[in-house]
């Protein structure tokens, strides 16, 4: 029989063992706090940006970076730019923001002095831990699909800032998806339509990245189209949550998320729509079924381990991911800085009009609209995808031309967004001129030109890197997007809601800058095309 004694006795065993877990838990946090203090690498000589974590702040250090960083990272940059640098702890790790005027000493470090490749790997581990998700950053199947596929110009002595050409040959196809992806979520019997600008291009992206990743009739399959989405979506709110947690904890933390298992679930899509055509391809490479996509390239270059067909699937996931997510923020940005300026259409409609009905939907017609590549690059200036970016993972110690040395194991980055917006870099930086590309290319000659393209990189405008580890897809990207744009342009009219005449501020959350996905844009029809 169950006596009161052992009631009490039971509740005693079962409230001791709750405290016992509390203390567990409260040394823990004791001792990755200390870890976390006295393994750093040797940076107190370096003035510090926002609150700093010392032995137990740990954790409000990185709530308030996630909450203020655009603040922080700002302050940091005006106050330090004239010097080496600034520390700050961001939501994942404790960083080294390097002045500008570093750029052009640092990026010609050695891979074994300072790695991009170890600083992908440590920011992608908050996406991508095999113990956490699904997938790793793969820098070289990236450098691949964008530069070294079978076809493409990229042989030695190439200009390394020209396109790849096989990437154009699928600006047609672009043109395609994009044009069938808008007329299924904007319906074509209404006079108008009101619709979620952010994620209506989410999956007019998600349509076209499909179609020259894996071709038809594939490219259009609804269950593989939710996984490109599902994917994208659920990877961010993956990192988003796990960020604030330290490394050895992730794996811990990781399980109770919905997203970590619904990205389980895109993984068993994916498989089952491509493990077959990768085992396929792999056992006969000639073979081939319709337009070249990205498929059959990944099973041409395929190597060693990579003959797998999981391994290639996990693969194809993570350039989804790549393709996706950047390109739908920046035609989000876009779409609403046009929306809000509308005076801009009458002129990209003509620059668009006529270098269409010169040049169709090909290469030569990408690279020959010179006000819509302007438009698109001060609202990516103005809208950075980061606040930092350049990650670098120092290997080892680095002596810097003015003496300055940078200790082995630290993580190196820049303020890309508040340099983008420095007024030594830009007049008026806080002012969207859609046409301040287009004058400097006017103004500037020959090759020099090029310097103000969307997809030129350059010391004052980081958003797709800088020197020899450039952006690759960037070219893609920018191909992608003038599509979408264009299209939009000359299909519809676009605006706001009747009565709101301001742009939606931009959603901070750590380092991430994004456009407000509740806004809604209103597409009309245009009745002489």
């Amino acid at each position: 029989m169950f006596t009161q004694r052992q009631g009490v006795s039971a509740l005693d065993e079962a409230t001791l063992a709750f405290l016992a877990a509390l203390v567990v838990i409260g040394l823990s946090i004791v001792v990755l706090s200390g870890y976390h203090f006295l393994a750093a690498p040797n940076t107190r000589w370096i003035p510090r940006a926002g609150k700093a974590p010392g032995w137990f702040g740990l954790a409000n250090a990185k709530r308030d970076f996630i909450e203020n960083g655009a603040k922080i990272i700002d302050q940091g940059y005006l106050k330090y730019k004239k010097d080496s640098a600034f520390l700050v702890q961001t939501a994942d790790m404790e960083r080294i923001v390097l002045s500008p005027k570093y750029l052009h000493e640092i990026r010609t470090a050695p891979e074994s002095v300072l790695s991009l490749r170890e600083g992908m790997s440590q920011v992608g581990n908050l996406l991508t831990d095999k113990r956490v998700s699904l997938t790793s950053f793969d820098l070289q199947l990236t450098g691949f699909i964008y530069t070294e596929a079978p076809g493409q110009i990229h042989d030695t002595g190439c200009d390394p800032d020209e396109p790849p050409a096989k990437q154009y040959a699928l600006t047609t196809p672009m043109h395609e998806e994009a044009q069938f992806w808008l007329a299924q979520r904007i319906p074509i019997d209404k006079p108008s339509s009101a619709v979620l600008g952010h994620d209506t291009l989410l999956g007019v992206v998600a349509g076209i990245s499909s179609r020259v990743l894996v071709g038809l009739p594939m490219g259009r399959d609804q269950d593989w189209l939710r996984t490109v989405v599902g994917y994208t979506i659920d990877v961010m709110q993956a990192s988003a949550g796990l960020r604030p947690y330290p490394t050895l904890l992730r794996p811990l933390v990781a399980p109770w998320l919905g997203c970590i298992k619904r990205l389980q679930r895109h993984l068993d899509t994916a498989h089952r729509c491509f493990g077959n055509v990768f085992a396929q391809r792999l056992a006969d490479p000639s073979r081939t079924e319709g337009e070249q996509n990205v498929i059959q390239w990944m099973a041409e270059a395929a190597t060693g381990d990579d003959r797998n067909p999981e391994v290639l699937v996990k693969k194809l996931l993570f350039i989804t991911l790549a393709a996706v997510h950047t390109s739908t923020m920046a035609a989000t940005h876009a779409l609403f800085d046009l929306c809000v300026m509308p005076e801009y259409i009458p002129l990209l409609r003509k620059e668009l009009d006529e270098v269409i009905a010169k040049h169709g939907w090909t290469l030569a017609a990408i690279n020959n609209m010179p006000v819509l590549d302007s438009f698109l690059k001060e609202s990516q200036r103005i809208n950075h995808p980061g606040l930092l970016s350049f990650n670098r993972k120092v290997l080892q110690p680095l002596r810097l031309s003015d003496g300055t040395v940078i200790p082995a194991g630290s993580f190196i980055s820049m303020a890309t967004s508040s340099i983008a917006r420095d007024p030594e870099h830009y007049p008026e930086p806080e002012r969207f001129d859609g046409l301040r590309f287009y004058n400097m290319r006017k103004a500037s000659n020959g090759d020099s030109s090029k310097r103000h393209q969307f997809v030129s990189t350059g010391p004052e405008n980081l958003a797709f890197g800088f020197g020899k580890f450039a952006c690759p897809g960037r070219f893609f990207a920018a191909a992608q997007i003038k599509v979408i744009m264009a299209t939009i342009i000359l299909r519809y009219d676009v605006s706001f809601p009747d009565g709101q005449k301001t742009r939606p501020q931009n959603t901070f959350v750590g380092e991430s800058i994004g456009p407000d996905r509740r806004q809604v844009i209103v597409f009309r029809r245009r009745s002489d095309v």
